[in-house]
């Protein structure tokens, strides 16, 4: 209950009081009024308000802590640059350059020099990756070797966990240029190859299949050109001149030949003979019909 409340409890109950001892008494009512109105004046004057209580401090809030990203403290590194590395073949070397990234390993003894160690067993891994790899494969090599120096791993004494970022892996400009004109010099032999090899056919086929014997050029001939019988026959001797001159048999040898198993050739082909038929020619002269 507040000071006020209280005091203004007390000042009612005097005053009823003051009513009642009146009824009882039988005192005039002015008589009541007025003891009660001294007795709130004397209370009033006597009276003192409550002071009160000094208000405890209010605490300032208490800030919330702030969520704070974790702060890694980034790997000591050291870069390399210009290192030739071996290729599959003896004459190409790689331009190998990175940047080594590593971290120590606690257990163990420590190296003075940890850069060094890190360094040099990130390039014995990159050269046993390039060692077989072809220098014509310039992009290709350089991709996966990014692959697998990425990952860390660690030294042959177990004292650094090295990796590498930014790899970088290429031929020299001589030697890119001198592959490429070995390369363009190895596609010409192999397209010159081929044409002889298809010149080689085709004259092995005229030689041995079209101009083997004059029977076969006039069947090839005919062939070629279906339904050309009367220009055939004029061109038998021709053929035969052909075919003997493919298989480098003398055309008397041919002759021969063609007689014992054809009979005369002459009879075919009398410009073949070398000596015209002189009872043709005489047939003709006297506009008779030759026998025989």
């Amino acid at each position: 209950m507040t000071p006020t409340r209280r005091t203004l409890l007390t000042a009612a109950a005097i005053v009823a009081v003051s009513y009642l001892l009146a009824m009882i008494l039988s005192t005039p009512a002015w008589a009541a009024a007025l003891a009660s109105t001294l007795v709130l004046i004397l209370l009033a004057l006597v009276w003192t308000p409550d002071k009160p209580a000094p208000a405890a401090p209010v605490a300032p809030p208490v800030p919330k802590p702030v969520d704070r990203e974790p702060v890694f403290t980034a790997p000591p590194t050291r870069t390399v640059a210009g290192v030739r590395l071996p290729s599959a073949s003896p004459d190409y070397h790689f331009s190998f350059s990175a940047i080594v990234q590593w971290s120590p390993v606690m257990t163990g003894l420590r190296h003075a020099d940890l850069g060094s160690v890190a360094v040099d067993a990130l390039l014995s891994r990159a050269k046993a990756l390039t060692a077989s790899q072809q220098p014509s494969e310039e992009a290709l090599n350089q991709h996966r070797l990014a692959s697998v120096l990425g990952e860390p791993d660690l030294d042959e004494k177990g004292q650094v966990r090295t990796w590498a970022t930014e790899v970088r892996l290429k031929l020299p400009d001589a030697d890119l240029k001198h592959l490429q004109n070995i390369t363009a010099l190895q596609r010409k032999a192999q397209t010159l190859l081929l044409e002889r090899q298809l010149e080689q056919d085709k004259r092995a086929y005229l030689r041995d299949d079209v101009l083997a014997t004059p029977g076969s050029a006039v069947v090839w001939w005919l062939a070629n050109n279906p339904g050309e019988v009367s220009q055939c026959v004029d061109l038998l001797g021709t053929l035969t001149q052909l075919s003997a001159a493919a298989n480098d048999i003398p055309l008397d040898t041919l002759e021969h030949r063609w007689g014992n198993e054809h009979g005369q050739l002459a009879l075919v082909v009398p410009e073949l003979s070398g000596q015209p038929d002189q009872s043709a020619d005489e047939a003709d002269d006297q506009g008779e019909k030759p026998q025989g």
